[in-house]
């Protein structure tokens, strides 16, 4: 059975017309546009109940028809027990035909119910009635009508209107046919007092529970209209992050690449420090740029962990090593303990970020002289952890830091500590990756801030290659694709600078018609290219024809996860944009170190 929430997207979609209903509907009639969804959705709760109904009815007539059988004079049993065998078959087949919300239209499943409702009473008012002409030893009462007047308001599920139809058509026929039997007028009087007061508490509840049952429908459509909407925003969302990841950090790479380049050339000091100021004021715009769009997919759910092992010891040692300067500027001493052979399974990317993260808030924020990383096995999990001596935490601001945009103690809100961002990521990192977490502090005892990973066996081979030296000077020929000009006259000067020859090609099809002649040792390609395939396709075409099979680096803006498995199958070195001179520079020397070993 096709299921009731299957109803027209332009219902789901008119989120205001929906609020508009909720004014009120006494009269139990939508507009236009919602009724037919409603009556469709009435349907499929009539459908659902039909094998209790008709297990209820079959077991009820076949009881009656017992009665029969057993008190009734067997010249008029003989006449009952057929009728009600007719009406049970008459019963059955109308809930097989109201059954099918997916073949029969609402309104006449409707009707045919109604119809075989009001036929079930009438029978057994005529029973009733007709028992008043002959000698019983056993009075028989009108109470069975209690019955059918009770399953018709509520356990058939018919719309309002056709079970109170059906149900005073019911009564008034009783009552009808008692009168035309002669039965005395007190007692059709009494008769009629009780079943019109009960009629009457049934039509009010019908009504009721209609009124409830339109209030539930309108309820999940407008659930309906805000799971939409946010779906919607979350496209918006989407779109909004593919756009700022290449439209923000195409500008902020090609700055990077010139300021390093301005950087190797200035000599005199003044100049030379306005030179430093704005490299950092473009990476500190960079990390702000990179806080912002890390926070907003991971909310939208873009980020999915890539799970291996990991040798922790000298991951983590290289991660002390990348803030060792900014920590040597702020007076504090980092130190690492860890096992030597301590190892974890996680994705090395999200949970460096959530290292890092916790260091840089110990640095900036924890006015400590000491931060320590340490490793320790907790149970069946490795817990890290990241300790400093600072002013600590009281129970107020443990919650508060996690926060987006919250720095306890920067006022002022000057940018040097960052954007409040760092904390809120680790958290969102901890959701995503479902590891426990926790924080001990106490104002003047410092924090400490711990995480529990899966532990993994330590492997030789996982082990973090030794970084080239970023200095040596550069051999090669490198050929680059890039349509941005600003971009690719950045890296030509800067890799030219460096000590290698460049060929640049500003399309893809410029690259393809040209490399061959070329002959590079190294590919520079941006994802996003100008014309009829990206970088990536660009590399593959290359490759299939035997034009190029040295090493590739394919620059980009774009950070999905679906991107990089692409270039990791096509063995495709990525490095994101804006790219910092020194990550560019180590992984050109890396490359090209690696192809003249081989």
């Amino acid at each position: 059975m096709q299921d009731h929430s299957k109803t027209s997207r332009a219902e789901a979609f008119d989120e205001p017309a929906l609020l508009a209903q909720q004014r009120g509907f006494a009269r139990l009639r939508f507009d236009a546009s919602l009724e037919p969804g409603f009556l469709r959705y009435m349907h499929h709760r009539m459908a659902d109940r039909s094998h209790l109904v008709a297990f209820i009815s079959a077991f009820f007539m076949l009881l009656f028809a017992l009665i029969d059988w057993w008190y009734l004079p067997p010249e008029y049993a003989r006449y009952t027990i057929p009728a009600r065998l007719v009406i049970l078959l008459l019963v059955c087949g109308t809930i097989w035909y109201a059954a099918r919300p997916n073949k029969v239209p609402p309104r006449r499943a409707f009707v045919a119910g109604a119809f075989s409702y009001t036929c079930s009473g009438l029978l057994v008012g005529v029973v009733i009635a007709g028992t008043r002409l002959m000698e019983m030893h056993v009075p028989v009462t009108h109470d069975g009508l209690y019955l059918v007047l009770l399953c018709g308001f509520f356990l058939v599920g018919l719309p309002t209107r056709h079970a109170v139809f059906g149900s005073w058509a019911i009564v008034i026929g009783y009552l009808l046919a008692e009168h035309a039997v002669g039965s005395p007028r007190i007692r059709i009087i009494a008769s009629g007092l009780f079943l019109v007061s009960f009629a009457m508490i049934g039509s009010f509840g019908a009504y009721i529970y209609e009124h409830m049952m339109r209030s539930a429908y309108l309820n999940e459509c407008l659930l309906k209209a805000a799971r939409i909407r946010a779906e919607r925003e979350s496209q918006s969302k989407t779109r909004f992050l593919a756009t700022a990841s290449h439209d923000l950090r195409q500008p902020l790479h090609a700055m990077s690449l010139f300021i390093e380049h301005l950087d190797e050339r200035v000599t005199e000091p003044e100049a030379r420090h306005t030179v430093r100021r704005l490299a950092d004021s473009t990476h500190l715009l960079q990390a702000m740029l990179n806080s912002l769009l890390d926070i907003s997919r991971l909310s939208v759910g873009m980020v999915r962990p890539q799970l291996r092992p990991i040798n922790l010891l000298p991951w983590l040692q290289s991660l002390v090593d990348s803030v060792e300067t900014s920590a040597k500027e702020r007076g504090i001493t980092v130190q690492l303990i860890c096992p030597r052979y301590s190892a974890v399974y996680s994705d090395p990317l999200l949970l460096e970020r959530l290292m890092r993260n916790y260091v840089n808030n110990a640095l900036m924020h924890s006015g400590a002289s000491e931060v320590r990383i340490e490793v320790s096995r907790i149970g069946q999990r490795t817990r890290l952890a990241v300790v400093d001596n600072g002013c600590g935490l009281d129970e107020e601001e443990k919650d508060r830091i996690f926060e987006e945009f919250t720095q306890l103690r920067n006022p002022a809100r000057t940018l040097d500590k960052g954007v409040g961002l760092g904390l809120s990521i680790c958290r969102q990192l901890l959701h995503l990756l479902e590891y426990p977490s926790g924080v001990q502090s106490a104002p003047g005892q410092g924090a400490r801030f711990w995480i529990e990973v899966p532990p993994a066996d330590w492997s030789e081979a996982s082990r973090v290659a030794a970084k080239p030296q970023a200095k040596e000077s550069l051999h090669g020929r490198v050929a680059i694709v890039e349509n941005d000009l600003i971009s690719r006259e950045a890296t030509e000067t800067l890799l030219r600078h460096w000590g290698c020859e460049v060929i640049s090609y500003d399309s893809p099809e410029a690259a393809f018609a040209g490399i061959q002649d070329a002959a590079p040792d190294l590919l520079l390609s941006d994802y996003r290219l100008e014309g009829s395939m990206d970088g990536l396709e660009l590399i593959r075409a290359l490759r299939e024809r035997r034009w190029f099979a040295g090493p590739v680096v394919l620059i980009t803006a774009d950070t999905s996860e679906e991107l990089l498995e692409a270039a990791r199958l096509a063995d495709v070195a990525v490095v994101y944009k804006p790219v910092l001179p020194a990550r560019l520079r180590r992984t050109v020397q890396k490359l090209m170190a690696e192809l003249v070993r081989s």
